[in-house]
């Protein structure tokens, strides 16, 4: 009897554990996104012209996440953000409706640690730096990329093999209240490999090499923007390794060569490296110093292209407001042709609250043969300072403010400081039911 007692306690024990371990879930979420942007003199750095901005965004986001089998998950969202421009006055109508997201996650494929992810999702690696913005003309509404991710993990390593294809306008998936949005100015595929080790204690590797190519851009040749039909290779990595006293040391850097109709070459690097101290309660505060270089056109070189191609990283990682100073250049967030100091500080004086101030010396590698009007002979860009300060007070409800100034340089005609404002709430509602 005491042997059948003491099976059945332990039938009693491990059977719920094997079915809570089974158990699948239908998981949901709702977001709502209110912003406040005021900007001025982001696009010429001049008085005399009037172009100041002031509107607010509401971003709307619904998803829904089910279990299709143990190992095959199917992921499903919308989005839409509305603009509500009240400098300069436009009407307000609700805006495009999109499919965010939409794949099937296989997160098991055939042999353990291979799966595969196929359709319309996010894809972010490392800083962003190389991969995160798939659609740079659609603001903050989404960064979604339709794409193939076929990975394999050992211990602590993984490699991904990616295939991306983002069109210049949505193609794929049904819009509501369709605008025919331009996304990006050409068609934009791309393959290639990244792999992740984190097997180190104190050390994390990362490295890949990717094959894009960039086509069909609508404009006519005689614009100074327009793009002929390119191929790039971009091969690099990064690093960060953990020092002594709190201290961590990251680097990346990569190389870009291929060739641009009709005839000419690229040939062009970016990478950045910075140092960081965290410190305080539970090392809430941190202190950063680095350089971030993206190499830009030797005017001496007219056969080769020299600008850093920004690949899939198009957003506003250094910068909110400056984004739009450069849509006069090569295009809206295109990163290139510059380099940057950078110096920033983050306090944390109680948990909700953090506080981050950070300051950029900016220069071009060579002017810009743009506008006189918009553009000089020099290669300073200028000084770019930002304050934020983040409150999360609790799991459904975080805002902040955000305040940018830029003062131009001698890159620029214009000589009158520029500044971008914004004040953000959100409310963000998650949740889980048996499936």
């Amino acid at each position: 009897m005491r042997r059948y007692s003491t099976t059945l306690a332990l039938l009693a024990t491990v059977l719920p554990l094997a079915a809570q371990k089974t158990e699948r879930h239908l998981e949901y979420g709702f977001e709502q996104r209110v912003r406040n942007e005021n900007w001025n003199n982001t696009f010429d750095f001049n008085d005399a012209t009037d172009d100041e901005r002031g509107q607010v965004r509401y971003r709307t986001r619904l998803w829904l996440k089910a279990p299709v089998t143990s190992n095959i998950d199917i992921s499903v969202g919308l989005a839409q953000e509305t603009n509500e421009i009240f400098q300069l006055h436009t009407a307000t109508h609700i805006d495009e409706g999109i499919f965010e997201t939409a794949y099937l996650d296989f997160k098991k494929l055939f042999v353990k640690g291979l799966s595969l992810r196929i359709g319309r999702q996010n894809l972010t690696k490392g800083e962003g730096f190389l991969i995160l913005e798939g659609n740079p003309w659609d603001g903050s509404r989404s960064i979604y990329h339709n794409a193939a991710v076929l990975g394999y993990e050992r211990g602590k390593a993984k490699i991904e093999l990616i295939g991306i294809f983002d069109p210049r306008t949505d193609r794929f998936l049904p819009r509501l209240n369709d605008k025919a949005r331009q996304l990006v100015e050409w068609n934009e595929s791309a393959l290639g490999a990244y792999y992740t080790d984190n097997r180190w204690k104190k050390t994390s590797v990362e490295a890949y090499c990717f094959y894009k190519r960039e086509f069909g851009d609508p404009r006519p040749a005689s614009n100074l923007q327009f793009q002929a039909d390119r191929y790039v290779y971009t091969a690099g990595g990064r690093t960060v390794r953990k020092l002594p006293n709190s201290f961590s040391l990251t680097g990346e850097f990569a190389w870009q060569w291929g060739h641009q109709r009709t005839n000419r070459d690229i040939r062009a690097w970016g990478g950045y490296g910075y140092l960081k101290r965290t410190f305080g309660a539970k090392q809430r505060h941190s202190a950063s110093f680095g350089y971030w270089g993206m190499s830009g056109s030797d005017p001496a070189k007219p056969g080769t292209i020299g600008n850093w191609d920004p690949l899939f990283s198009r957003w506003p990682k250094w910068s909110e407001g400056y984004i739009y100073t450069q849509f006069k250049e090569n295009g809206v967030a295109y990163w290139t042709n510059t380099g940057m100091w950078q110096g920033e500080g983050v306090y944390v004086p109680w948990k909700p609250l953090s506080l981050r101030g950070t300051f950029y010396e900016m220069r071009a590698y060579h002017p810009y043969p743009g506008s006189k009007a918009l553009y000089s002979t020099g290669t300073g860009r200028g000084e770019e300072y930002q304050l934020r300060a983040d409150l999360t007070v609790n799991k459904n409800w975080r805002g902040h403010v955000l305040y940018e100034g830029h003062v131009p340089g001698s890159f620029y005609a214009g000589k009158d400081p520029g500044y971008f404002f914004r004040l953000e709430v959100s409310y963000l509602f998650t949740g889980q039911v048996p499936f």
